[in-house]
């Protein structure tokens, strides 16, 4: 009996879509949640389908009437032979790779909740890359705009038809009532997937909606700048509302790929005045499509963001180099970053430290204390927030005086002398809490010097119209 091993397990033919669901393979069922290497959802189906196959050679080598069946004791005998170069470890016996590099990470696997949450997220992107795929069998039976209907409806988004009222969306019971089968004359006019995971590979079910007039898609946590790009060449020929509130991925250089949506009339964009040089990006598009109108953001409070950035690069110790990105030069000679393209959103690993670009020079700058505080306030608190490690890309303020507090007790009761500038700011000597409040003065004048302005202009502008209107009487 031990030439042949007996499989009594009668086969149980798994979808692909429950394999890639379950995020991994047969072969491989770990609940241990460790990094692997990436892979994309074909990449899964291919090796998943590679593996059903040798199964299924396995199991037709001897198959019995009542649905049992003998495999073979070498699987070589059944499987399709191969040159010896092209033979990989599977092939040839040896131990696979990727199991011994799992047994050596077991030792340094993260079991903080913060690691199993980011793990969870990860598989959770995988899966939708696969959910979100292209099906050709479902563009061919229903038509683009029905299998467009099914796609977005199924995922929790609302559709409207031409010539219809009523909105098309799921029940409390998951239910929602479309036809399953082509329907002509069948056309898809406004899309809501807010709030929705609608991905940019989502977008594949998406093609040739010839008719679609508006689509939301405020919230969607994975709308990105790829997405941007791929409605301004989807929808160019009839997109005219389209709204983008409170999706944080986009940067202004992906809303620029919305400039050739020529027949674009509103665009919203609330929640997004964080965003550095949307405010600039969203002029130019209303320069480059005829009759937009963008709404939501808040040009005042890009302007004076502005208005600080000019501030700040005109300080004498400020250089820019050909990239954009802005020094700030000490006694020494040394550049110590503090405005440009580098990227500052949070980053940690997978113990929750900080992970700091190398570029950014982390040691105190010589010089007066004074100007250190004047360019720190110029740069909104970035400075300090770079030399203490960027612990966060969203609260800075909070942040960096936690951290300089809790320096300034461990050094005091370690006897180590402190740095005056990376002192907290209840410590900060009375002539660096001065330069804040001069800072707070030159900005409450600028202030009521722009409230003085528009003012002399509403009373200039009233005193035209009464002139014209005695003329014209």
């Amino acid at each position: 009996m031990h030439a042949y091993a007996w499989n009594l397990t009668i086969l149980v033919r798994r979808s692909s879509k429950n394999i890639v669901a379950s995020y991994i393979s047969q072969r491989a069922v770990f609940t241990i949640h460790r990094w692997s290497v990436f892979k994309r959802w074909q990449e899964l189906q291919q090796e998943e389908n590679e593996y059903k196959k040798e199964k299924d050679a396995l199991k037709n080598f001897i198959r019995l009437p009542t649905g049992l069946y003998i495999t073979p004791e070498r699987s070589s005998d059944v499987l399709p032979k191969k040159a010896r170069e092209d033979e990989t470890r599977k092939d040839t016996g040896a131990f696979p790779i990727d199991l011994m590099t799992f047994h050596t990470q077991m030792r340094y696997v993260d079991h903080s909740f913060d690691n199993t949450r980011r793990f969870k997220r990860y598989r959770h992107f995988q899966y939708l890359q696969f959910d979100q795929r292209f099906i050709p069998e479902r563009l061919l039976f229903l038509g683009p705009d029905l299998a467009a209907a099914h796609f977005l409806v199924h995922r929790d988004a609302a559709v409207k038809f031409v010539g219809e009222n009523v909105w098309i969306k799921k029940d409390k019971k998951g239910r929602y009532d479309l036809p399953g089968r082509r329907v002509p004359d069948l056309f898809i006019e406004a899309v809501d997937a807010s709030d929705t995971e609608l991905m940019f590979e989502g977008f594949d079910n998406l093609c040739e909606l010839e008719h679609l007039r508006m689509l939301r898609l405020a919230g969607c946590r994975y709308a990105d700048d790829w997405m941007m790009g791929r409605i301004g060449t989807m929808f160019s020929q009839s997109l005219e509302m389209l709204d983008l509130s409170d999706c944080d991925r986009i940067t202004a250089k992906g809303l620029a790929g919305l400039r050739s949506l020529k027949k674009l009339r509103y665009l919203r964009l609330e929640g997004m005045d964080h965003i550095k040089d949307l405010a600039k990006t969203a002029l130019l598009l209303e320069e480059s499509i005829p009759g937009l109108k963008v709404l939501g953001l808040n040009y005042d409070l890009a302007l004076e963001s502005l208005k600080r950035e000019s501030k700040l690069l005109e300080n004498d110790r400020v250089l820019i180099d050909a990239k954009g990105n802005a020094y700030a030069e000490d006694d020494n000679g040394r550049l110590f970053y503090i405005a440009g393209k580098v990227n500052e959103r949070p980053a940690v690993c997978d113990e929750d430290k900080p992970l700091m670009t190398s570029t950014i020079r982390r040691e105190i700058p010589e010089m007066s204390d004074v100007e250190f505080e004047r360019l720190d306030k110029l740069s909104g608190g970035k400075l300090r927030h770079l030399l203490v490690g960027s612990p966060s890309g969203y609260s800075w303020t909070e942040q960096v005086e936690t951290i300089l507090s809790f320096e300034e007790k461990w050094k005091s009761k370690q006897g180590i002398p402190i740095e005056t500038k990376m002192l907290p700011k209840s410590k900060r000597p009375p002539e660096l809490l001065q330069v804040e409040e001069e800072y707070k003065k030159e900005r409450l004048l600028e202030e009521d010097e722009e409230c003085k302005q528009i003012t002399s202009k509403e009373d200039s502008d009233k005193e035209a119209d009464r002139i014209s209107i005695k003329a014209s009487s």
